[in-house]
Order: C-alpha cells, then sequence, then structure tokens
C-alpha cells in the first residue's frame, strides 16, 4: 500500500488515526478500553468463548498491544503481539491443543528463535470499512523485531487471512489439516494457522509491503497518507517501545533492498 501523492491528498477528505504501540502493562486504561471494544465485536459475531478473550494479557510484560485511535470516535480497532517465553505460552497453543495435540511440539520448535502470536485483532463497527485491520496488520509485523519476534504465528479466521498474508504469513501445514480448522470457533468460520518465518527479511511478503514495513520499522514514529479502504487517512505511527534497539542485520537487509530497487 503507497502513501498518497500531494495531487491525492488534497483532492479527498481526510480522517485522522494514530496507531500506537505499547507494553501491556504499561497502559492499564487502553488495555481495558481493548478488552471492552474487543468483546463487542465478538459478541456481534456471535462468540464469547475464544482463548484470547480474557485479562490475563493486560499484565503480561511480553505481550505488546497497538490501538487504533480516531480523533473523534475514540479506538476503533486493535492487535496484539505476545512473545514467546516458558511457562508462557502462546494463545494459539491453548486453543489448537484440543483440535490437534501436535501443535505444542510445533511451537516449542519456533520458540529458540524468538517467536510471537499475533492475535486479537479487531476493528469496531462503528468504523468499518476503512481498512483499519490492514494498517493494525503491517504495524505489528512492523514492529516484530524490536519486539523480539524473529518469527510469527497467527491463528485467523479465513476472512481476515489476506491481512496476513500481504505482510508474509504463509499457512502453516504442520497443524490441523494442512493448517485449517474448519468450524472453529463457530461452524460458519474457518481458522488457519499461519506462521511468518522470518520477520527480518520478510521473504513472503510483496516488494511493496516490505518496502513499507522497513520504513515503519526504521522510523516508527511518522505520519503518513493511506487509503487501506475507503477513505483517504492521515496515519499517525507512534510504534517506538521502550529500549527498542534497531538490529544492525534490519539495517543491511533494507539497504540491500534499495540497492536492489535502484538496479531494477
Amino acid at each position: 500500500m503507497k502513501p498518497l501523492e500531494p495531487d491525492q491528498q488534497q483532492a479527498e477528505p481526510v480522517e485522522r488515526i494514530t496507531l500506537k504501540a505499547f507494553c501491556a502493562p504499561d497502559e492499564p486504561e487502553l488495555c481495558e478500553e481493548f478488552l471492552r471494544e474487543h468483546r463487542k465485536v465478538l459478541e456481534d459475531f456471535g462468540i464469547s468463548h475464544v482463548t484470547t478473550n480474557n485479562e490475563v494479557w493486560m499484565h503480561d510484560p511480553d505481550c505488546y498491544v497497538i490501538v487504533a485511535l480516531h480523533e473523534t470516535l475514540g479506538m476503533v480497532g486493535g492487535i496484539r503481539l505476545k512473545i514467546d517465553q516458558p511457562g508462557s505460552p502462546l494463545p494459539m497453543a491453548a486453543a489448537i491443543r484440543k483440535l490437534d495435540p501436535n501443535v505444542d511440539e510445533v511451537l516449542a520448535g519456533l520458540q529458540p528463535f524468538g517467536n510471537g502470536e499475533v492475535c486479537g485483532l479487531w476493528n469496531a463497527h462503528r468504523y468499518n470499512g476503512k481498512g483499519i485491520p490492514v494498517l493494525l496488520s503491517q504495524a505489528v509485523t512492523a514492529m516484530a523485531v524490536s519486539a523480539g519476534a524473529r518469527k510469527m504465528v497467527c491463528f485467523v479466521a479465513h476472512y481476515t487471512q489476506k491481512h496476513p498474508a500481504k505482510n508474509g504469513f504463509v499457512v502453516m501445514d504442520t497443524v490441523g489439516d494442512h493448517g485449517y480448522f474448519p468450524g472453529y470457533p463457530i461452524p460458519r468460520i474457518i481458522a488457519i494457522a499461519m506462521v511468518n518465518p522470518d520477520t527480518m527479511l520478510l521473504e513472503h511478503a510483496s516488494t511493496e509491503h516490505r518496502q513499507l514495513l522497513y520504513s515503519l520499522r526504521l522510523r516508527p514514529e511518522q505520519v503518513r497518507w493511506e487509503k487501506p479502504g475507503s477513505t483517504v487517512l492521515e496515519v499517525t505511527y507512534q510504534m517506538r517501545l521502550a529500549g527498542n534497539v534497531h538490529d544492525m542485520h534490519a539495517y543491511q537487509a533494507i539497504a540491500s533492498e534499495r540497492r536492489k530497487a535502484a538496479s531494477a
């Protein structure tokens, strides 16, 4: 998704969104609002027993949160990244274990590399169609390296699969029915297990998306004009995590991508 050109920016009305990232225990009030709004969305879908729909993550120092804040409508979306640590299993493990006990072994194989689970993605119905899930999905992928997740997994409904796929996620065919779980959590939904095998290089992301993710990684605080949905948005990214230090491998990868683009 490319930023809009100046003439496009002036020709269309603009709404302002802020994407704010933080470690869950640092912002208890935002976490409570996240939980409350997320539950509303789940209830509207007739879902009441999702594994991640609890308060445990709010006190977890290995849980990072991104919220979408509208200038007048308040919090209109959110997403979380849970880092896999010994004794603190990922929500995916609890969700899938009864359906496929093999999930514990698969996730254990990813943990030594630094693995995290993207979970809790929601978009308020009062702000549908604006592309908020697109923005949140790319933001959490850009944040992965600074949060310590060299690999990432997610467990998504079939209608949201396109968002992680654009950011380098592929179907995790080692669990379930080649990665698919029909009828979970309710009959009309097909859940899909996905993995991003390298959040540093993002080899499965499109070139355009990779460049965007590198930009957000290098400059976690910036303002962009974007149109991920039906409306032009002025997006203020506040993505810098406390103690965030960029890995030199990230700089080298970005420099390599720029050289390739320049010679193309």
